[in-house]
Protein backbone atom coordinates (compact mmCIF):
# COMPACT_ATOMS: atom_id res chain seq x y z
CA UNK A 1 0.00 0.00 0.00
CA UNK A 2 2.58 2.34 0.41
CA UNK A 3 4.61 1.86 -2.78
CA UNK A 4 3.51 3.68 -5.95
CA UNK A 5 2.22 1.41 -8.95
CA UNK A 6 6.04 1.72 -10.92
CA UNK A 7 8.00 0.84 -7.61
CA UNK A 8 5.17 -2.18 -7.46
CA UNK A 9 5.80 -3.59 -10.64
CA UNK A 10 9.56 -3.07 -10.19
CA UNK A 11 10.06 -4.88 -7.13
CA UNK A 12 7.67 -7.85 -8.90
CA UNK A 13 10.32 -8.30 -11.67
CA UNK A 14 13.38 -8.46 -8.94
CA UNK A 15 11.56 -11.34 -7.50
CA UNK A 16 10.79 -12.75 -10.95
CA UNK A 17 14.49 -12.30 -11.74
CA UNK A 18 16.08 -13.55 -8.50
CA UNK A 19 13.61 -17.13 -8.90
CA UNK A 20 14.72 -17.56 -12.33
CA UNK A 21 18.02 -17.34 -12.23
CA UNK A 22 20.08 -19.14 -9.79
CA UNK A 23 23.14 -19.46 -11.65
CA UNK A 24 23.52 -16.26 -11.49
CA UNK A 25 26.69 -15.13 -8.57
CA UNK A 26 24.86 -12.89 -5.31
CA UNK A 27 26.75 -9.94 -6.04
CA UNK A 28 25.88 -9.81 -10.00
CA UNK A 29 22.45 -10.14 -9.05
CA UNK A 30 22.38 -7.42 -5.77
CA UNK A 31 24.09 -4.84 -8.42
CA UNK A 32 21.48 -6.01 -11.11
CA UNK A 33 18.67 -4.54 -8.67
CA UNK A 34 20.33 -1.73 -7.30
CA UNK A 35 20.73 -0.48 -11.06
CA UNK A 36 17.00 -1.21 -11.49
CA UNK A 37 15.94 0.67 -8.36
CA UNK A 38 18.10 3.85 -9.40
CA UNK A 39 16.74 3.56 -12.73
CA UNK A 40 12.82 3.64 -11.54
CA UNK A 41 14.19 6.50 -8.50
CA UNK A 42 14.70 8.68 -12.10
CA UNK A 43 11.30 8.80 -12.89
CA UNK A 44 9.81 8.76 -9.75
CA UNK A 45 10.04 12.37 -9.39
CA UNK A 46 13.47 12.86 -8.70
CA UNK A 47 13.61 15.89 -11.39
CA UNK A 48 12.27 18.66 -9.61
CA UNK A 49 16.12 20.42 -8.95
CA UNK A 50 14.10 23.37 -6.21
CA UNK A 51 12.69 20.18 -3.21
CA UNK A 52 14.49 17.50 -1.57
CA UNK A 53 13.16 15.13 1.10
CA UNK A 54 14.70 14.62 3.89
CA UNK A 55 13.49 11.61 6.68
CA UNK A 56 13.90 12.31 10.06
CA UNK A 57 13.90 10.44 13.19
CA UNK A 58 12.04 12.19 16.07
CA UNK A 59 12.67 10.82 19.73
CA UNK A 60 10.00 11.87 21.59
CA UNK A 61 7.03 11.61 18.63
CA UNK A 62 5.14 9.28 20.78
CA UNK A 63 1.77 10.86 20.69
CA UNK A 64 -1.15 12.82 19.33
CA UNK A 65 -0.02 15.91 21.28
CA UNK A 66 3.34 16.09 20.53
CA UNK A 67 2.91 15.71 16.82
CA UNK A 68 0.66 18.68 16.89
CA UNK A 69 3.91 20.51 18.53
CA UNK A 70 5.91 18.93 15.57
CA UNK A 71 3.71 20.16 12.75
CA UNK A 72 2.99 23.82 14.80
CA UNK A 73 7.30 23.68 14.44
CA UNK A 74 7.84 22.62 11.42
CA UNK A 75 4.61 25.15 9.73
CA UNK A 76 6.15 28.10 11.37
CA UNK A 77 10.14 27.17 8.85
CA UNK A 78 10.23 29.23 5.88
CA UNK A 79 10.84 26.74 2.99
CA UNK A 80 9.06 23.11 4.09
CA UNK A 81 6.89 22.30 1.23
CA UNK A 82 5.05 19.28 2.75
CA UNK A 83 5.59 16.61 5.50
CA UNK A 84 4.13 13.36 6.64
CA UNK A 85 4.44 11.34 9.40
CA UNK A 86 5.01 7.51 10.43
CA UNK A 87 4.15 7.58 13.76
CA UNK A 88 4.73 3.53 14.70
CA UNK A 89 8.30 4.07 13.52
CA UNK A 90 9.00 7.65 15.16
CA UNK A 91 9.86 9.28 12.15
CA UNK A 92 8.56 12.35 9.39
CA UNK A 93 9.18 12.95 6.22
CA UNK A 94 9.59 16.08 5.03
CA UNK A 95 9.85 17.66 1.59
CA UNK A 96 11.76 20.84 1.67
CA UNK A 97 13.01 23.84 -0.66
CA UNK A 98 16.73 22.95 -1.87
CA UNK A 99 18.27 25.90 -0.29
CA UNK A 100 16.81 25.03 3.40
CA UNK A 101 19.07 22.99 5.29
CA UNK A 102 17.99 19.61 7.26
CA UNK A 103 19.43 21.55 10.19
CA UNK A 104 16.94 24.10 10.47
CA UNK A 105 14.41 21.83 10.92
CA UNK A 106 16.45 19.98 13.46
CA UNK A 107 16.17 23.54 15.87
CA UNK A 108 12.93 23.88 15.38
CA UNK A 109 12.15 20.23 16.69
CA UNK A 110 14.25 20.82 19.13
CA UNK A 111 13.10 23.98 20.01
CA UNK A 112 10.09 22.21 21.21
CA UNK A 113 11.79 21.07 23.96
CA UNK A 114 10.41 17.55 23.85
CA UNK A 115 11.97 16.16 21.22
CA UNK A 116 15.06 15.67 19.25
CA UNK A 117 15.36 14.81 15.28
CA UNK A 118 18.34 12.29 13.76
CA UNK A 119 18.37 12.39 9.95
CA UNK A 120 17.61 8.98 8.67
CA UNK A 121 20.28 8.58 5.51
CA UNK A 122 20.89 5.07 3.53
CA UNK A 123 24.83 3.67 3.42
CA UNK A 124 25.85 2.62 -0.13
CA UNK A 125 24.56 -1.21 1.07
CA UNK A 126 21.31 0.46 1.18
CA UNK A 127 21.01 -0.11 4.86
CA UNK A 128 19.36 3.24 7.23
CA UNK A 129 21.86 4.85 9.72
CA UNK A 130 20.70 8.03 12.51
CA UNK A 131 22.75 10.56 11.60
CA UNK A 132 22.75 13.43 14.48
CA UNK A 133 22.84 17.11 14.03
CA UNK A 134 25.09 19.31 16.01
CA UNK A 135 24.22 20.61 18.82
CA UNK A 136 24.46 24.45 17.47
CA UNK A 137 21.37 25.71 16.72
CA UNK A 138 20.93 27.72 13.36
CA UNK A 139 18.94 30.38 12.31
CA UNK A 140 15.67 28.77 11.10
CA UNK A 141 13.63 31.88 8.49
CA UNK A 142 9.82 31.83 10.42
CA UNK A 143 7.07 32.22 8.23
CA UNK A 144 5.11 34.84 10.30
CA UNK A 145 2.43 35.65 8.30
CA UNK A 146 0.63 32.75 7.91
CA UNK A 147 -3.28 32.53 6.93
CA UNK A 148 -5.90 31.13 9.17
CA UNK A 149 -7.01 27.76 7.87
CA UNK A 150 -10.67 27.55 6.81
CA UNK A 151 -13.77 26.88 9.19
CA UNK A 152 -14.35 22.60 8.95
CA UNK A 153 -18.32 22.91 8.14
CA UNK A 154 -19.34 23.35 4.62
CA UNK A 155 -20.30 26.27 3.30
CA UNK A 156 -23.66 27.28 2.43
CA UNK A 157 -24.66 27.37 -1.25
CA UNK A 158 -26.10 29.85 -2.35
CA UNK A 159 -28.81 30.43 -5.31
CA UNK A 160 -30.17 27.08 -5.07
CA UNK A 161 -33.03 27.93 -8.20
CA UNK A 162 -29.98 28.90 -10.92
CA UNK A 163 -29.13 25.68 -12.91
CA UNK A 164 -26.04 25.13 -14.93
CA UNK A 165 -27.61 24.74 -18.12
CA UNK A 166 -30.82 25.40 -18.91
CA UNK A 167 -33.18 22.37 -20.27
CA UNK A 168 -34.71 22.39 -23.83
CA UNK A 169 -33.15 25.24 -24.66
CA UNK A 170 -33.36 23.49 -28.58
CA UNK A 171 -36.82 23.30 -30.22
CA UNK A 172 -37.80 19.51 -31.65
CA UNK A 173 -35.35 18.62 -34.55
CA UNK A 174 -32.94 21.49 -34.38
CA UNK A 175 -30.36 19.33 -32.54
CA UNK A 176 -27.16 18.12 -34.34
CA UNK A 177 -25.15 14.99 -33.36
CA UNK A 178 -22.82 17.68 -31.31
CA UNK A 179 -25.88 18.73 -29.34
CA UNK A 180 -26.62 15.32 -28.89
CA UNK A 181 -23.36 14.45 -27.83
CA UNK A 182 -23.36 17.15 -25.11
CA UNK A 183 -26.55 16.61 -24.02
CA UNK A 184 -25.80 12.98 -23.39
CA UNK A 185 -22.43 13.86 -21.69
CA UNK A 186 -24.47 16.23 -18.66
CA UNK A 187 -27.55 13.98 -18.70
CA UNK A 188 -24.25 11.10 -17.97
CA UNK A 189 -22.06 12.70 -15.26
CA UNK A 190 -22.47 14.26 -12.04
CA UNK A 191 -21.46 18.01 -12.22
Amino acid sequence: RSTTPGETKLLASEVYDILQSSNMSDMDNVNEMNYRRRKAQFFLGSTNKRAKTVVLHIDGLDDSSRRNLCEEALLKIKGVISFTFQMAVQRCVVRIRSDLKAEALATAIASTKVMKAQQVVKSESGEEMLVPFQDTPVEVEQNTDLPEYLPEDESPTKEQDKAVSRVGSHPEGAASWLSTAANFLSRSFYW
